[in-house]
C-alpha cells in the first residue's frame, strides 16, 4: 500500500511542474461560458499551448467586457465575426495572454488604452476592420508588444505620438489605409522595428527625416502602391546602414535616372513590380546597390529602353557591373536585352518570360549563352519580326536572327502605305467633287444659244463651238 501512495504521489509531482496544469486543471472544472458555449477550447495541454481558444467565425457581435482569460491560454482569436467595438474594460488582467487577433471584424474606433491590461501582450492583429478613429493612447500600455497589424482599415490620420509606448515592437503593418501623409516623428519611439509595411496609403512623398538615426535594427520597408513619383532616397538614406528589403512596386516612376538609391549600398534585395509608367532606365540607376543580390523587375507594360550599364557601379575609378544571383525580368515590352547588362554567368536564377522580344542579330548572344538558356529554357518566345512570332529562342536558328527586318525598314513600309492611303484618299475625293460639279451644271454644260459647227475643206474636218448671240438679242 505503501509503494503505490508514493508512486501517485511521483505523479502528482511531475505533472505539476508542467507550466500552468494546475491552472488547467481549474478551468476544465469551471467550463467557463466562452469555452461552454461560443468559441472552441481544446483541453489536452498540448493543443492548448499550441491553438489557443478559437473564436473565429462565430457571429459574434460584441466582446463582454471583463473577459477573464484562463492563464493555461496564451492566444485567443475573435477573427472574422462581427465585432462592432471594444473598451478599455474589456479584457480583464492577464499576465498570460500573448497574442491577440480580432481581424475581420467591424470595429469603427479605437479608445484608450483598451489593451492595457494584457501585460505581456507580443503580437496584436487589427487587420481588415473600419477603423477611422484611432484614440492617441489606443497603445498605452503595451511595452512588450513586438507585432502589430492595423492594415486594411480607413485610418485617415494617426497622432503623431500613436506608437509612443511601443519600445519592443519590431513588425508594424500600416498598408492600405488612406493616410495620405506620414508625421516625421511617428516612430520616434520604435528603436526595435525590424520590419515596416507603408504600402498603400497614397503617400505622395516621404518626409525627409521620417527614418530616424534611433531605427538602426530596420530590415524590411514597403513603400509599395503609394505616389510617388522619384523615389525617396533622401529620406531612405537614414536607413543606409541596416535596409535590406526595399519594395517600391506600384508606384508612379517614369524613370530611374542615375544612382536613384543614392547611400544604400547595404540593400540586399529590390522590388520594382507594376510599374505601369516606367519607361526607362538609365546609366548607373542602380550604381549604388554595390551589395544587391536580388531584384524583381515584373510587370512593366510601357518599359522602352534600358541602358547597358543600368547596373554598373564605379568603384575607386574603376567601372563594373554589379554581381547579382537573383534576376526576374518579366512581362514587360522590351525587345532586346542587352549583352553587357549583367555578368550572366554568376546568375544562380533567372526569369526573362513574357517579354516582346524582338529575335534579331541582337539576340544571338543569348541563344549561344549556354548558362543563361540552361536556366530560361523554352520560355523566351519571340514576338518579333512576324514570321518568327510564337516561335521559341531556343527553336530559332542563326540565320534567322538577323536584322535586315529593322524596325526602320518597317517604319518606312508603314510611312509608304500612308502615304498610298493618303493619296487614293486625294483621289476619291477629287473624283466626288468632279461629279457634284457636273450633277450640278457647273461643269460642262452649254451656255444658251451655244450650237457645234462641222467644217470640211478637202481633207481637212474643222469642229468648233460657237454660241448665237442673235438669239439672245
Amino acid at each position: 500500500m505503501g509503494g503505490v501512495w508514493r508512486g501517485l504521489v511521483v505523479v502528482v509531482a511531475v505533472l505539476g511542474q508542467s507550466e500552468g496544469f494546475l491552472e488547467w486543471l481549474e478551468w476544465s472544472d469551471a467550463k467557463l461560458d466562452l469555452c461552454k458555449e461560443v468559441c472552441s477550447c481544446p483541453k489536452d495541454l498540448v493543443s492548448v499551448e499550441r491553438e489557443g481558444i478559437d473564436c473565429v467565425d462565430r457571429n459574434l457581435t460584441y466582446i463582454q467586457g471583463g473577459i477573464d482569460i484562463p492563464k493555461v491560454f496564451t492566444k485567443i482569436s475573435f477573427a472574422r465575426n462581427h465585432i462592432k467595438s471594444i473598451a478599455a474594460d474589456t479584457f480583464s488582467p492577464s499576465s498570460s495572454l500573448v497574442s491577440l487577433d480580432i481581424s475581420e471584424n467591424y470595429l469603427e474606433s479605437l479608445p484608450g488604452r483598451p489593451f492595457a491590461n494584457l501585460y505581456i501582450l507580443s503580437s496584436l492583429n487589427l487587420r481588415n476592420n473600419l477603423i477611422s478613429n484611432v484614440d492617441a493612447e489606443a497603445f498605452g500600455g503595451l511595452q512588450n508588444l513586438t507585432q502589430l497589424d492595423i492594415s486594411y482599415n480607413r485610418i485617415g490620420s494617426l497622432p503623431e505620438k500613436i506608437f509612443g509606448e511601443l519600445t519592443s515592437l519590431q513588425e508594424l503593418n500600416m498598408g492600405f489605409n488612406p493616410l495620405g501623409e506620414l508625421h516625421e516623428g511617428l516612430l520616434q519611439h520604435t528603436p526595435a522595428l525590424r520590419t515596416l509595411d507603408l504600402s498603400k496609403l497614397n503617400l505622395k512623398s516621404i518626409p525627409d527625416n521620417f527614418f530616424m538615426a534611433n531605427l538602426t535594427k530596420l530590415e524590411s520597408v514597403s513603400l509599395a502602391h503609394n505616389l510617388l513619383r522619384v523615389v525617396p532616397s533622401k529620406a531612405l538614406h537614414g536607413l543606409s546602414s541596416s535596409l535590406l528589403h526595399l519594395d517600391l512596386s506600384g508606384n508612379l516612376f517614369t524613370s530611374l535616372s542615375a544612382y536613384s538609391f543614392y547611400g544604400l549600398g547595404n540593400l540586399r534585395s529590390l522590388s520594382l513590380e507594376q510599374m505601369l509608367r516606367l519607361t526607362r532606365i538609365d546609366a548607373y540607376a542602380f550604381g549604388d546597390l554595390m551589395h544587391l543580390e536580388k531584384i524583381v523587375l515584373r510587370y512593366i507594360p510601357w518599359i522602352e529602353r534600358i541602358d547597358y550599364k543600368a547596373f554598373h557601379k564605379t568603384e575607386n575609378g574603376v567601372e563594373s557591373p554589379i554581381i547579382l544571383s537573383d534576376f526576374t525580368f518579366s512581362y514587360t515590352s522590351l525587345h532586346t536585352l542587352p549583352e553587357d547588362l549583367l555578368p550572366w554567368e554568376d546568375l544562380h536564377y533567372i526569369s526573362l518570360e513574357f517579354n516582346h522580344w524582338r529575335c534579331d542579330c541582337n539576340m544571338l548572344w543569348v541563344k549561344n549563352a549556354t548558362s543563361l538558356l540552361h536556366q530560361t529554357g523554352n520560355r523566351m518566345i519571340c514576338y518579333e519580326p512576324s514570321h518568327l512570332r510564337g516561335y521559341r529562342l531556343t527553336h530559332a536558328k542563326d540565320k534567322d536572327l538577323t536584322c535586315d527586318s529593322s524596325p526602320s525598314t518597317t517604319r518606312g513600309a508603314f510611312g509608304f502605305l500612308v502615304v498610298v492611303m493618303i493619296a487614293g484618299l486625294s483621289a476619291s475625293l477629287a473624283t466626288i467633287s468632279l461629279l457634284v460639279y457636273w450633277q450640278r451644271g457647273w461643269v460642262c454644260r452649254q451656255p444658251p444659244g451655244a450650237y457645234t459647227s462641222v467644217r470640211r475643206s478637202g481633207s481637212t474636218i474643222t469642229i468648233t463651238e460657237e454660241v448665237d448671240t442673235t438669239s439672245e438679242a
